[in-house]
């Protein structure tokens, strides 16, 4: 004859009160994408760092780094992505690093909050 036992562990706990304050990148919604490619199809071929239309950027930058530490590419300007080239010349398949620091009001008009995100995206040639 088998024997089994069973063991049923049941926790409970006692609702907790409090509030936890978003992060910077949750209220602004910041989306970059993991890789790209910038083969010309008009698909993925642009690098860029997306923050929510919901937050007035008062400042903005965004730096590319290859697996050196070069700076392949800067911009200060949302709305600019990088095409994966650097002087000119089309950079090498692989990971790079991204970083962002900008500013913005929030949505509600009364702050101006301070937002550092960093990253990476595979260059897919």
């Amino acid at each position: 004859m088998r024997r089994i036992l069973i063991v049923l562990l049941i926790a409970l706990a006692a609702p907790v009160m409090g509030q936890t304050l978003p992060t910077p990148s949750e209220v602004c919604g910041v989306f970059a994408p993991n890789a790209f490619t910038p083969n010309r199809d008009n698909t993925n071929d642009f690098f860029g760092v997306v923050v929510s239309e919901a937050c007035e950027m008062v400042t903005y930058g965004l730096r590319v780094f290859d697996r050196y530490g070069r700076l392949v590419y800067e911009c200060t300007d949302p709305r600019d992505r990088w095409d994966g080239n650097y002087n000119g010349r089309a950079m090498k398949e692989g990971t790079y690093l991204w970083q962002l620091n900008a500013t913005y009001i929030d949505p509600d008009g009364t702050n101006q909050v301070r937002l550092s995100e960093q990253g990476s995206v595979v260059l897919i040639r």
